[in-house]
């Protein structure tokens, strides 16, 4: 959405959004009443040790919004059980709390608690799921509190609390829900690290795939997911002191942000190129990963002048063409890591001229010249792929054709096409009694220059004993290095136009200094700076640039190919500000103060976009003409 407000509107716009403060614990004594103790194995007693394992029964309503809204949690929540180590766990008027084992009992310190172990799981919000218990240090109170008194908000606090039996800790955080479904975690700076979980989770998730821990400090974002957590380790605890927000990304999920800190800016996620790349590869770990993503599929590559466009062919293994009898074997003799010469009866088509020969890895790589890329390698990385100084095209993996049971490596020319067919080849194994075996097969038109990639079977078998994790593959195109992409999924990235590495740079945005302000007045000036500019007109130094600013991130970022902007993302949700960017290619800079009102721990974000001549990147790139920068969170504080 678009939107045309002045910095002052924005600010207010922001501050409405985003009054984050940091701990202010209650005091005195308030604990919750209603708690009640949970004795593993009996059930709930009305016997309450005040400063361990206790949960509020009844469940507190919310009264300062109807409901706490989650997509996909089970029931209308609309009320809550608050636990004494931490965790709040939500559900409605007609459902029992249907996890109290583990969570409520020694917090939750495991992914099964944090998903929710049992079928039906209550919904649940984690602060700090330790097991915690009362601050034994003098003049520590124990105090678990709720606050309703602000619409849209229920803010639970726990003060001074400790690690159960140790006597020397003394800490307090909070949780707000809001009525948007943001939550909101508070952290005094001594609050100690531990083995536990900080998150949010539909809960029952029992069953689904597991989730990998998340840097909550880092934009963190679970997709479409409902739940987002960070497990952590007793001494990697980096929330002392700070604040976060986990906000819903309306596709299911939740990213996070930080929200109470020194001010400070941060730079997140990816804008456009960094530089063009001659090389585009993906990688898979394991042979059970590579057969469902390659078999029955190709991948064609056409030159242009500089390089290939390359294309994703799904069901291309029609285009297979079995090997005839007059087909040979590339190697006199099975080979197993070895590289031969083929010469064909044309030179091959290559950007920018031609090549009298290719080079034939018995390991699935084809070389564009006589001279072999990684030779003998049979363990492909990425790292290996990137630093080659040959141009190829790859289905590397540890094929051998000189096992028990395999077939052969055959060529032969028809119709001004070399096919090179990895006939039913073995993939290494060691014993090699497990059949699993391999057809692919690249097809190069000597003429145009188009060469095929088609893998009509790819066996699934991870059971070769010499390699724990299995023999990888990786599967792409390469070229001199340098340059190199990291790995991507061919299926979703391509087409992708690669091209000798060029001098355009990634645009990149930062800003100094940090955005401290002082109450009633507006910030320092800040100096948002954008480097690597494109010149309009080299070398007279004429750049365009916009300076976008919004009041939410978009974590991961949105792929602008839609817009002819291939392989640029857009870091912010919305744009609420633009201003032009004044300068002189390759650096552009504006200084602006940002008025009232502002709060402690507010964020806005921001990215450049720069505009040059539609279409006149290498072959067509970028036909839209402009290049997005990385995004940049500026957080505000009076300190």
């Amino acid at each position: 959405m678009t939107r045309s407000l002045c910095l002052l509107s924005v600010a207010t716009l922001l501050a409405a959004g985003a009054q984050a403060q940091c701990l202010a614990p209650a005091s005195g004594a308030s604990v919750l009443p209603g708690f009640v103790k949970w004795t593993s194995g009996s059930g709930y007693t009305s016997t309450l040790a005040l400063d361990d394992e206790g949960i509020t029964n009844p469940p507190i309503a919310f009264t300062a919004f109807a409901n706490f809204p989650m997509a996909g949690a089970i029931g209308n929540l609309d009320r809550m059980w608050v636990n004494s180590n931490g965790e709040i766990y939500l559900t409605d008027s007609t459902l029992a709390l249907t996890q109290p084992v583990g969570g409520a009992t020694y917090g939750v310190d495991s992914l099964a608690e944090m998903r929710g172990n049992v079928a039906a799981g209550s919904a649940r919000v984690v602060p700090f799921g330790d097991d915690s218990a009362k601050s034994a240090v003098a003049g520590a109170v124990w105090d678990i509190a709720v606050d309703q008194s602000v619409p849209g908000e229920v803010r639970v606090t726990w003060t001074d609390m400790s690690r159960y039996a140790n006597t020397t800790d003394r800490f307090s955080f909070d949780c707000t829900l809001f009525a948007s479904g943001a939550v909101r975690y508070s952290y005094s700076s001594t609050i100690v690290p531990d083995l536990r979980y900080v998150g949010i989770s539909i809960g029952n998730m029992v069953g689904t795939a597991a989730s990998p821990s998340r840097d909550l400090t880092n934009f963190a974002d679970s997709g479409t997911e409902g739940m987002l957590y960070e497990s952590f380790t007793a001494a990697g605890f980096d929330l002392a002191g700070k604040q976060i927000m986990l906000i819903p990304n309306g596709l299911g999920g939740y990213f996070s942000t930080i929200t109470c800190s020194p001010a400070f800016h941060q730079s997140y996620g990816t804008g456009c190129y960094d530089g063009l790349s001659d090389s585009v590869h993906q990688f898979f770990a394991l042979p059970s990963a590579a057969s469902p993503a390659l078999q029955g599929n190709a991948m064609m590559l056409i030159p242009t002048p500089n390089g290939y466009a390359v294309n994703w062919v799904p069901g291309g293994s029609a285009l297979y063409i079995a090997p005839t009898g007059g087909a040979a074997n590339v190697f006199a003799t099975a080979s197993d890591d070895g590289s031969i010469v083929v010469t064909p009866s044309a030179a091959l088509t290559i950007p920018g001229g031609s090549t009298p020969s290719i080079n034939v890895n018995s390991n699935g790589v084809i070389s564009l010249s006589a001279t072999a890329a990684n030779t003998t390698d049979y363990s492909p990385t990425s790292a290996e792929f990137a630093s080659t100084t040959v141009s190829a095209v790859y289905t590397w993996h540890d094929w051998n054709e000189s096992e028990t049971g395999s077939g052969r490596i055959k060529s032969e020319e028809v119709g001004g096409i070399l096919y090179v067919t990895w006939d039913n080849v073995e993939s290494y194994a060691d014993p090699d009694t497990t059949l699993n075996p391999g057809t692919i097969q690249f097809q190069l038109d000597l003429a145009s220059g188009v060469i095929t990639v088609v893998w009509p079977t790819i066996s699934a078998d991870s059971t070769e004993s010499t390699w724990v994790t299995g023999a990888p593959y990786l599967v792409g195109l390469g070229g001199p290095g340098a340059a190199a992409r990291g790995p991507v999924n061919l299926a979703t990235a391509l087409p992708i136009v690669t091209s000798p590495n060029t001098s355009l740079q990634p645009l990149a945005l930062s800003a100094s200094p940090a955005p401290v302000y002082t109450i009633g007045g507006p910030s320092v000036p800040i100096t948002y700076t954008a480097s690597n500019m494109v010149d309009l007109a080299p070398p007279l130094g004429i750049g365009i640039g916009i300076l976008m600013f919004s009041v939410a991130p978009f974590p991961g970022g949105l792929d602008m190919g839609f817009l002819d902007m291939p392989g640029c993302n857009l870091n912010i949700l919305s744009l609420d500000v633009t201003v032009p960017l004044p300068g002189t290619a390759p650096t552009a800079a504006i200084t602006l103060s940002i008025p009232q009102p502002l709060a402690p721990g507010l964020s806005f974000y921001s990215q450049v976009l720069c505009l040059f001549a539609p279409n006149s990147l290498p072959n067509g790139q970028n036909a839209f003409g402009g290049i997005l920068s990385n995004g940049l969170q500026s957080s505000f504080n009076t300190f």
